[in-house]
Order: C-alpha cells, then sequence, then structure tokens
C-alpha cells in the first residue's frame, strides 16, 4: 500500500479533482485520503470489509487465498475500479494496473460517495471511522488471546452468523425500541408530572360493576401501578422494550451478559458492518449521485486537458450505465438517469405548484418556467431529506421505466420467467416490453423486506428468562435448515434460552436442547399494540 504522493501524476490530478468539487460545483466534502494498492492488497481489502485491517480470523485466510488462486489462474478478475470507506476522513484505493484516466474518474466518484454520506438524511459518515475500526482489531486481537482459540473461534462464527440482524436505520431500531435508564431524569422515580387538574372523586364500585355499568372514570391507582412496574423493569435490567426490536445484534451488543473479551467481538463486528444498512437503504441515489458528479468533474479535466481519452471514457461510462431489467436493477444506470431527470425538473420549473395545478395537458407537455432556485442546491437538499424508498415513490413514473428500459428482457429470460403474454406489451426478435404501469410498485416493494427475513426481538424476559425473537409474515417461511444453527449461536451470546415465533410455530435453542412447538399465531401488529401498552405481547399456551 502506497501514499497518493508516491506518484506525482495521480497527486496532481487528485488535487484537481478536489478544486473543482470543492471550488466549481462547491460539494460538501470530509478530508479524503486515497492509497494505492496492487491487486491482491485489493482482493485482502475486500475481504477484510474494505478497512486496512482486521482480526486475525482463519475464514478470512482461508477466503484470500482462494481468491490469491482464482486470479492467478485467470479464473477471477483483479481489475477493481473504485472501492471507498467514507467518513471523516473517508479512505479510498486506487488500483495501480489501472491507467490514469480510469484513476482519475475513480477519485471523482469517490467525491461523490464522500458528499452523499456527508448529507444524507441517515448520515453515513462518522468522525474517525475506520481508525475506531483499526482500534477495535486489536482489542479483538487481544480477545482472542485472552479467550482461546476454540472459544474464540465459536464465539466469533456466532456473532458473525447474526450480521444479517443489523438494523440501525430501521423504524423499529434500538432508539425507537428501547427505554433506558440514562434517558431518564436523574432519581426519577416516579414518572413526569402533568400539569395540575381537578381529578374526580374515588369510584368506589368494583371494577366488575364498572364494566356493568360502563363507567369511564380514570384508575389512577391501576395506571400509577403500571409506570411502577415499568421502573422497576428499569431499574432491576437498566432497560424496558417498548416496541421491537429490528436491530438485534445492536440489542446484544449492548444488553448481552459478556466478558471484556467477548463485548470486543460484538463491538468490531457491528461497527464494521453497520454502516452497510446505510448503502442498501440509499443505493441507487448514492451510487446515481456518485456518476453525476463524477461525469461533471471529468469533464471539467478533459476540458482543461488534465487528462486524455473522452472515448475511451465514454465507453466505460455507457458500460457502467447499461440498463437492466426492474428486478436486476443497476443502481448505477437507475440513479444517474433520475438525478439527470429530476435536474431537468428543476430547471423547468416542473417542481412548482403551478405545474401540478396545471389542467391543460398541452400546457404541462410544453412548460419550461424555471424560477430562480439552483437546480443542484435544490437536488442537495433532496440528498438530506429523503432515501431510495421516498426517492422513487416520489419520482420513478411508468413514463420513466419505459424511458431507461427498466420493463425490457431478452427473450431467453422472459421465457425462464414464464412471463404471460397479457403482460406483454410489445416484443421483438431479441427483447421483450412488459407493461410499465405495475413496475414502481413492484420495486417499491423491495423495501419492505430488503430479501431478507423480518425478524424483531419482542420479549426479554420470556419465560425463564429467555429472548423472544419473532418473524414477521410476508408470505414466505424461513428456511428450516437456518432456523437451528441461528438460534445456537444466539443462545451462545445472550447465554439464555432463545426463542423464535414464525407464524404458528415456535423454535426454543438452550442449554438443555432445542425444540419446536405448534401456537396460536399472533399478528405483528397485536405485538406492537400490547408492547406499547407495556403488556407481555405473546404467552405461551
Amino acid at each position: 500500500m502506497l501514499s497518493l504522493r508516491s506518484d506525482p501524476r495521480l497527486f496532481e490530478l487528485a488535487r484537481r479533482v478536489e478544486y473543482f468539487a470543492r471550488e466549481k460545483f462547491n460539494m460538501t466534502l470530509p478530508e479524503m485520503r486515497f492509497f494505492i494498492l496492487d491487486p491482491m492488497e485489493f482482493a485482502a481489502l475486500l475481504e477484510k470489509n474494505v478497512y486496512p485491517t482486521s482480526p486475525i480470523n482463519i475464514w478470512e485466510g482461508k477466503k484470500i487465498a482462494n481468491k490469491k488462486h482464482r486470479i492467478e489462474t485467470g479464473q477471477e478478475s483483479a481489475l477493481y475500479y473504485e472501492v471507498v470507506q467514507t467518513g471523516n476522513p473517508s479512505y479510498a484505493y486506487l488500483n495501480e494496473t489501472n491507467s490514469a484516466l480510469t484513476q482519475a474518474s475513480v477519485m471523482a466518484h469517490v467525491a461523490g460517495h464522500c458528499e452523499f454520506s456527508e448529507l444524507n438524511v441517515l448520515h453515513d459518515s462518522d468522525r474517525d471511522r475506520t481508525e475506531y475500526v483499526m482500534h477495535l482489531v486489536r482489542k479483538v486481537d487481544l480477545a482472542r488471546r485472552q479467550m482461546g482459540e476454540r472459544r474464540y473461534i465459536d464465539y466469533w462464527n456466532a456473532c458473525e452468523s447474526a450480521l444479517p440482524f443489523i438494523a440501525p436505520n430501521s423504524q423499529y431500531n434500538l432508539e425507537n425500541s428501547i427505554d433506558q435508564e440514562t434517558t431518564m431524569a436523574k432519581g426519577a422515580i416516579e414518572p413526569a408530572r402533568t400539569p395540575e387538574r381537578e381529578r374526580p372523586p374515588l369510584n368506589l364500585v368494583s371494577d366488575t360493576l364498572n364494566a356493568i355499568l360502563k363507567f369511564d372514570e380514570p384508575r389512577p391507582f391501576v395506571e400509577a401501578e403500571k409506570q411502577r412496574d415499568r421502573h422497576e423493569a428499569l431499574s432491576r435490567r437498566g432497560y424496558s422494550l417498548r416496541a421491537p426490536c429490528q436491530d438485534i445484534l445492536g440489542f446484544l451488543r449492548q444488553y448481552a451478559p459478556t466478558s471484556r473479551a467477548e463485548r470486543a467481538v460484538l463491538d468490531y463486528l457491528y461497527i464494521s458492518h453497520h454502516h452497510q444498512d446505510f448503502v442498501i437503504r440509499t443505493q441507487i441515489m448514492n451510487e446515481g449521485w456518485a456518476m453525476y458528479w463524477e461525469k461533471k468533474i471529468m469533464m471539467e479535466l478533459f476540458g482543461e486537458d488534465a487528462v486524455r481519452g473522452a472515448i475511451d471514457y465514454a465507453k466505460v461510462f455507457s458500460g457502467v450505465c447499461y440498463p437492466r431489467p426492474f428486478f436486476q436493477r443497476n443502481p448505477y444506470h437507475l440513479g444517474y438517469h433520475m438525478w439527470l431527470h429530476i435536474e431537468e425538473l428543476y430547471r423547468e420549473g416542473k417542481m412548482s405548484l403551478a405545474y401540478h395545478e396545471e389542467t391543460d395537458l398541452d400546457a404541462k407537455r410544453e412548460w419550461k418556467q424555471p424560477d430562480q432556485s439552483d437546480p443542484q442546491e435544490c437536488m442537495r437538499h433532496l440528498v438530506k431529506t429523503i432515501t431510495d424508498y421516498e426517492f422513487l415513490r416520489r419520482f420513478l413514473t411508468p413514463e420513466l421505466v419505459e424511458k431507461f428500459h427498466l420493463n425490457r428482457l431478452d427473450q431467453r429470460t422472459a421465457q425462464r420467467l414464464g412471463v404471460k403474454n397479457e403482460d406483454i406489451v410489445r416484443a421483438d426478435r431479441q427483447w421483450v416490453w412488459l407493461n410499465p404501469e405495475p413496475i414502481p410498485n413492484e420495486m417499491l416493494g423491495f423495501f419492505a423486506h430488503y430479501y431478507r427475513p423480518r425478524v424483531y426481538i419482542i420479549d426479554t424476559d420470556y419465560l425463564d428468562g429467555g429472548l423472544l425473537l419473532m418473524h414477521r409474515d410476508d408470505g414466505r417461511r424461513l428456511r428450516a435448515d437456518w432456523i437451528r444453527p441461528t438460534l445456537n449461536n444466539l443462545n451462545r451470546i445472550w447465554k439464555a434460552p432463545v426463542y423464535l415465533l414464525s407464524k404458528d410455530k415456535l423454535y426454543g435453542a438452550s442449554a438443555s436442547g432445542y425444540k419446536e412447538s405448534t401456537v396460536a399465531e399472533v399478528p405483528f401488529e397485536a405485538v406492537v399494540e400490547r408492547l406499547g401498552k407495556q403488556q407481555q405481547p405473546f404467552k405461551a399456551a
């Protein structure tokens, strides 16, 4: 690994890229640090989750050895264009085998990613992220020596199997699901006082008569009892569950009974992987934003003759932005063209209230009434306020689906998928075009589950102090061969029984073994409501 200063030409190119990004296009950028890697260093970097170092791990070593063999025998390409770990500072890596033209485009692309991470509503630009992960690596290596090789590998594998259960940006993340002692005022044993008001006299009639006579007077003693129970739970365990928690590994990292060595493993795996949740929720916007600014910066570099090869660059750019069907969406293609479309809407004043209230279709078709706002600053406002779901919901129309070829499939794929004739609007010898109308909603459906099972913690004191998880029904059953090993691994981390409720099945893993039973099915919405009322979400029969 070499510093960019070791190559004077690349160092000068980086200075020009940053100049255009900051001065001409007014981009908000952190410090960007570029390094030059050889192909095998790149392969190793990818296995380390794009961090310079990682804990000693037998599985990573095997993967790197296998990748090296595949590269050396020509089974796999060693050509990687762009790898960046955003943060402040951000670390980006250049492949030494790439041309100066490619290096310049990579640096321009990185600038787009860095600005997006700085501005986006989910804000994925932690201060000293890479440095903190490198610190955690040293803690894990120390933990390995403390735990011993066998215990370390077993615990590492158990924690690694829970990586799909990271969801820091979910509606049901730790912040929204857990009440903690630290969120309460010091010494606050009683609930916060409400403004004084006249209370009705105490009702001496029994609850049974109340129900019969339909008395609706408030019951202050009952409410006070509930509040006291809640605060007792907080004082015993340090937290209270007020909603389902989807960030399961984040919960275990914070509340599982762990030794210092085990906590180091949990910290490293969570911190080094939690940003992937940001990537999956913003991939279309993020990659499109990077392509948008890459092209603008590259046009400036071509204009001052800092690099040459505009035709070669155009070929690579068009290849990266090649359209694919909606179910195989290419985020570079879709994101880039969506941003161009949005820029055009702002330039022509089509984001105004007057345009949306216009009833004359011919007038709307010819509409060009720009205001004084800067389209790029308006686009930055979108970056600051929305993620991919809202981006597509607001701007992707059936007309754009057709324009961007999201409804186009090759004939062989259409036959393999069994596309029905009534879904086809036209076809030729090579392509089939589907009806574009339902496609925007089909694409939005991805953001409900991201092709991952939606599993939540719904009780942290189930039966004999166990952890109760719930699989939210989305019409698909969990893989039978996945459930048992996953619950066993979670049991190893939680050090108490772990149960999983999936439709009408209850699975359990504990020190005494693994078991399955049939139970009454409970809707997810009912669980949310019960937790909101501080009630037990599920009772075993």
